[in-house]
């Protein structure tokens, strides 16, 4: 080659002809010491030129591309929004305050009840302003709620992880570029637990959705003992008023007959004191009243000083003990507690299987993006795992174990609990049966003794004296016929909750030995209440 075409060739621009056979992005670092260093500056110009330019469009990009991750981050986070606590109480002031929608009420019978706020109360209705309105039923929902965001949770794919380094060489001689090294990895090792995870999550919320359901006849429960036991009140204390009047009208005759010298003063005091007992039963009951009045109160929400006009206690059709036994055969599909412990357990077994899948190797897998300061361009991956050599899940595993050896034997406890809950009820009912057939068939003589005895005292044929003590034992009787009532019709509302009968079943009643053992079709489809 002529010195004119050698110096042509050195003059034309880098990136219009290769450079010792290669392209410019390619350039060797070895080339400073094959005679670079000897080129005039204005050869090297374009290169320079188009090496800051390719610096600058990598800026570029990368910032184009952390603009655009930040923003679809940003736009899918969720944003805070501070909920002070309140400094009053919350309770209705009134009836009108309270919720009525029957919608939401997950038992037939009561959905379908007329509730009528400006009436005295039924049974079903206080029932069903209990539901929509107790205050600790709202806390329950709220744990489903939480249950459910748990859930939520659990089914969520980790998020990768990005990581990038970026070096600037100082006076370094071989250096022609920054170095740079971007890594994306992935945690492979959460998705061999992630089913087990979620169907865990699953069973967990199943488990809070029947508690609540539970905590819903509880409380239907709890509002019909607390009107049966009112009523009861009412009517006792009807019955001794009238055992007041009666005492009161002798003490007024024994005093004028002691002033007139025709008794002792010792039976004037004597009738003085059993007006004193029958007073002091008066003002227990009224004392028992404002506590059951609060309660009840407190079971609706309601401000202690709202006005409770309650209807009279309706008949409660007698209990059926065939019906008892068959809804006991298969009371694991019909009581919600004890659903609700087979979804804590199951929600446990997936728990232990989790575990169990955490003791394998947990792997990372990741691609790796680099340069060096010699300008050599790297791609590539890695890989990542645990040595399950010292932990291996093993106190996991351990504590998961017990923890399901726990709920095994606390759903068998509850189950033998139940049947006999049930059969003590079914006890307490056949006695007071009983003890309700004497009652009644000594009331009938009785009525006749003391309407015998009203005629006798009007004739002068017997005393006053010897007509009280007949219609006191009359009294006495309707009294223990009231309180059989009332225990009767306490023992019936437990039985009914215990074994899932009564306002508890379902609207279409389907034959429960058609049923198998782990159907829930008998809790109403198991709805609550929406969150």
């Amino acid at each position: 080659m002529s010195k004119r075409a050698a110096i042509g060739t050195l003059l034309t621009p880098v990136g219009a002809r290769p450079l010792h056979g290669k392209s410019p992005e390619a350039l060797p670092p070895q080339l400073a010491e094959r005679g670079v260093a000897s080129m005039s500056a204005s050869a090297l110009r374009p290169f320079v030129v188009a090496e800051r330019q390719q610096r600058r469009r990598a800026r570029r990009l990368l910032l184009s591309t952390s603009l655009v991750a930040l923003t679809l981050a940003l736009g899918a986070c969720a944003s805070y929004a501070p909920k002070p606590l309140s400094e009053q109480a919350r309770l209705q002031g009134s009836l009108a305050g309270l919720q009525v929608d029957r919608s939401r009420i997950a038992l037939p019978r009561l959905a379908a009840q007329t509730i009528d706020l400006q009436a005295p109360l039924t049974l079903d209705a206080v029932a069903t302003l209990a539901v929509l309105n107790n205050p600790q039923l709202q806390l329950a929902r709220d744990q489903v709620g939480i249950a459910q965001a748990q859930a939520f949770a659990a089914g969520l794919l980790p998020d990768p992880q990005f990581s990038t380094t970026q070096d600037f060489p100082g006076n370094s001689a071989g250096a022609t570029s920054s170095a740079y090294n971007y890594s994306l990895n992935f945690d492979l090792g959460s998705l061999i637990t992630r089913p087990a995870a979620r169907a865990a999550a699953t069973a967990h919320v199943r488990d809070i959705d029947l508690q609540l359901l539970w905590q819903e006849w509880q409380t239907v429960g709890q509002a019909q003992l607390l009107f049966v036991q009112l009523s009861g009140l009412q009517q006792r204390d009807a019955l001794l008023q009238s055992q007041r009047d009666l005492v009161q009208r002798g003490l007024q005759r024994t005093r004028q007959a002691v002033a007139a010298g025709n008794l002792p003063r010792t039976n004037a005091d004597a009738a003085l004191v059993e007006l004193q007992a029958v007073e002091q039963r008066l003002a227990s009951d009224a004392q028992q009243r404002l506590q059951l009045e609060s309660r009840l109160h407190a079971l609706l929400g309601l401000a202690p000083n709202v006005p409770l006009q309650l209807a009279p206690l309706p008949a409660l059709p007698a209990h059926d003990t065939a019906a008892t036994h068959e809804a006991l055969a298969h009371i694991t599909a019909i009581r919600p507690d004890l659903m609700a412990l087979r979804a804590g357990y199951t929600s446990q077994e997936q728990k232990l299987r989790e575990a169990v899948l955490a003791q394998f190797p947990s792997f990372s897998v990741g691609l790796n993006r680099a340069r060096d300061t010699a300008n050599v361009n790297t791609l590539g991956f890695g890989v990542s795992f645990s040595l399950p050599i010292f932990n291996g899940s093993r106190g996991a595993i351990a504590v998961q174990r017990a923890t399901r050896q726990e709920l095994f034997d606390a759903y068998q406890l509850r189950l033998n609990q139940t049947r006999a809950d049930v059969a003590q009820a079914l006890a307490n009912l056949d006695l007071l049966q009983r003890q309700r057939h004497n009652l009644e068939t000594g009331l009938p003589p009785l009525e006749s003794a003391e309407r015998a005895a009203t005629s006798a005292l009007d004739a002068g044929a017997i005393t006053l004296p010897q007509a009280q003590a007949q219609s006191m034992a009359l009294l006495q009787q309707r009294l223990a016929l009231q309180a059989n009532n009332q225990q009767t019709t306490e023992q019936t509302v437990a039985l009914d909750l215990l074994t899932g009968t009564g306002v508890y079943r379902p609207a279409a009643v389907t034959t429960t030995a058609t049923l198998p053992p782990d159907t829930p079709k008998t809790t109403s489809d198991l709805r609550s209440p929406p969150r």
